[in-house]
């Protein structure tokens, strides 16, 4: 029986973080229920109905153009594949009103041309999750080995290229930019043995958001394949996953994974089998028999490349066979804290070389496979020392689409590179809740354009924005600005602001350089950036897969501010993290790619009369030059230096898993 979602939710562990961290791990045999901090109730989320106006610039399969019809039991398949291949490299929203849409083969991202606009920059959209179903046939005969798995649908791919092809070669590289598959179920149907429901690839930016996986007879290989070459960075949000023999597989050991709000139930053999990946994960609830978790490839012989867990907030509940096997299994890195879990054998077991080994009671408040790292001498655990709590990413409902205020209606003109700002402003300044930048072309912004008034959603279609002025979340009537969907043409100067005094929300954006001296809670997930920077102690901020990549400049500066950041994922020389003016991070998984020359003397993170946290931090490099000082970090007139030498080895690319450093001053 699948549970009711909002069940489900209600279950999802929500942390309200008191009493940091110790000098010395915690101790496993002394973990018990009470050490546990309580699960807080989930936050309602408004009723998905994710319609578009006419003129938004996306692709509706059931135009005519293209023939999809919903609920009529006929095979969509040509239908839906022909609007996915129209439009490669462009962004396009490929959009399915609500209504079952039967299939019979493989659903794929455009071809294009290859390594120029192969399989990237595309989003299946759907008008809400229980009301878009894509629905396998059943007893489809390209579904049914098992050894050779074939996904519903694939990202990154055509399935039906020839593996030792130039072509299969060339779309496993990192280049898959800015694909998401949101708000939609897909259910692999019955006696489909070989199914794989999703493989996605992202790179940089993109987003697995609001998506259920199901295999009705609970057959098939995987639920969401994040398997094709360089996965990575991406987001995986609100997902659940029901059947399968594993819910949630990886097999490679870069470029990272973000996932929050994950549920997987009735494997067969793990709800996440992670094969070498640096995974971040935060609220997690698995109903299974087998293990909810492996982590590491080979977990009984010891043997990974360097499988890094960040796990926070998690339930695990063990049935039947479940009593005879730990709930999380590894044989690579891990950080936990706030997990527990019923019905398995015992909450952990690693046979990791030099790692710790069990934990047989049922819960743990925090927990580190290798022991923690520190230069200070950290406070004892008071309620003193507490950080700021992990809040839900906010959401809205969606207005309706005839009140939306359009810029082109406004006089912004696409791809003449005359000036849009005024054009902008006057959408925005209309009184409309939902100011629309469509999908019909390149938008110039050399002024400075004020979000404010009454939007409360400044929303792009995946199109593109340029030019070298300013968008600024400014004050406005709304209490919460969302604004998601840009890509910010490659060299653009652009620059993004906030000094609203509400709430702002940035998300699934490319070219996202910003500078916030706002004082309302500040929101960032599936970002791609240089540069941000963080310049009010009054602000919190939390970040959710964040990639910046400068290279001129040290990429995340917080000025006195709370940051919290769940999955990092970033490449180039500088500093990656400068924490300074009594501020606190905390960084909860990160991969650091190294990739252009390094100056030996400027460190991976530096904390400056501050505090900081980073866990689950890997890294990995080809050339022999990467950071040689980790975290550089000054009380007073004293500096000390946590040097590469002192980090566990990662046989991932030449890597080290940095398991914890705490860098706590004390409040």
């Amino acid at each position: 029986m699948i549970l009711p979602r909002a069940l489900i939710l209600k279950l999802l562990p929500l942390l309200f973080l008191i009493a940091f961290l110790t000098t010395t791990c915690v101790d496993p045999s002394k973990n018990s229920e009470n050490q546990i901090i309580a699960l807080g109730a989930a936050i309602a989320k408004p009723k998905e109905n994710i319609i578009y106006p006419p003129n938004a610039g996306v692709v509706n399969v059931t135009s005519p153009e293209y023939g999809a019809i919903p609920n009529d039991s006929q095979d969509d398949t040509e239908a839906i594949q022909k609007a996915l291949s129209q439009f490669p490299n462009q962004g396009r929203v490929i959009y399915l009103p609500n209504g079952v849409y039967n299939i019979s083969n493989s659903l794929h991202w455009p071809a294009g041309v290859r390594s120029r606009s192969d399989y990237k920059r595309t989003i299946l959209q759907g008008q809400s999750q229980e009301g878009v179903i894509i629905q396998l046939q059943d007893n489809s005969p390209n579904f049914q080995n098992s050894n050779q798995p074939r996904p519903v649908i694939s990202t990154g791919f055509d399935p039906d290229l020839n593996p030792q092809s130039e072509d299969f070669k060339v779309s496993r590289a990192a280049q898959r930019f800015g694909n998401s598959v949101r708000n939609l179920t897909i259910n692999t149907g019955k006696n489909n043995p070989g199914a794989e429901g999703l493989n996605f690839v992202a790179h940089n930016q993109g987003a697995v958001r609001s998506v259920k996986i199901i295999s009705a007879d609970r057959k098939g290989t995987t639920g969401l394949a994040l398997t094709h070459g360089e996965v990575g960075p991406l987001l995986v949000e609100d997902v659940e996953i029901v059947g399968f023999d594993n819910g949630i597989l990886t097999n490679n050991g870069i470029n990272s994974v973000t996932l929050q709000n994950i549920t997987v139930r009735d494997q067969k053999q793990a709800g996440i089998y992670n094969g070498g990946q640096v995974m971040s994960l935060e609220g997690f609830s698995s109903f299974n028999s087998v293990p909810a978790i492996i982590n590491g490839k080979n977990p009984n012989r010891g043997v990974d490349p360097g499988s890094t867990l960040t796990l926070v907030n998690a339930k695990l509940i063990g049935r039947g066979q479940a009593k005879s096997v730990p709930a999380i299994s590894s044989a690579g890195f891990i950080y936990g804290r706030n997990v527990v879990s019923s019905g398995y054998k015992n909450l952990f077991a690693s046979n990791a070389r030099k790692a710790a080994k069990t934990i047989q009671k049922a819960a743990m408040g925090e927990f580190t496979s290798h022991p923690i790292l520190s230069e200070f001498p950290l406070p004892k655990r008071t309620s003193k020392a507490s950080l700021q709590p992990i809040k839900q990413f906010p959401k809205l409902g969606w207005d309706n689409p005839k009140t939306w205020a359009s810029v082109e209606k406004f006089g912004a003109i696409p791809n003449d590179k005359k000036d849009d700002t005024a054009a902008f402003q006057a959408a925005i300044d209309s009184g409309a809740s939902t100011v629309l930048v469509p999908n019909t072309g390149i938008f110039t912004i050399n002024g400075s354009l004020r979000l404010r008034g009454k939007v409360q959603r400044f929303l792009g279609t995946s199109g593109s924005i340029e030019g070298n002025g300013e968008i600024v979340a400014d004050k406005g009537k709304a209490p919460t600005l969302i604004v998601e969907n840009f890509f910010v043409g490659y060299g653009s100067k652009l620059k993004w602001r906030n000094v609203a005094n509400r709430t702002v929300v940035y998300r699934s954006i490319m070219g996202l350089d910003l500078e916030s001296k706002g004082t309302g809670d500040l929101f960032i997930d599936d970002a791609v950036m240089s540069t941000l920077k963080f310049l009010n102690p009054n602000q919190h901020i939390w970040g959710r897969q964040l990639n910046p990549e400068g290279s001129s400049e040290t990429n995340v500066v917080n000025s006195g501010a709370k940051l919290w950041i769940l999955g990092m994922k970033t490449e180039r020389a500088k500093t990656k993290i400068e924490t300074t003016n009594g501020g606190f991070t905390e960084l909860l998984g990160a991969l650091i790619y190294a990739t252009t020359k390094q100056d030996p003397n400027e460190p991976l993170f530096r904390i400056v009369n501050a505090g900081a946290a980073f866990a689950g931090v890997a890294d990995t490099f080809f050339d022999r030059d990467t950071y040689q000082i980790w975290v550089e970090e000054i009380r007073g007139n004293t500096t000390k230096r946590l040097t590469r030498d002192q980090i566990p080895g990662r046989s991932t690319g030449n890597g080290c898993v940095m398991v914890l450093y705490t860098g706590f001053k004390g409040r």
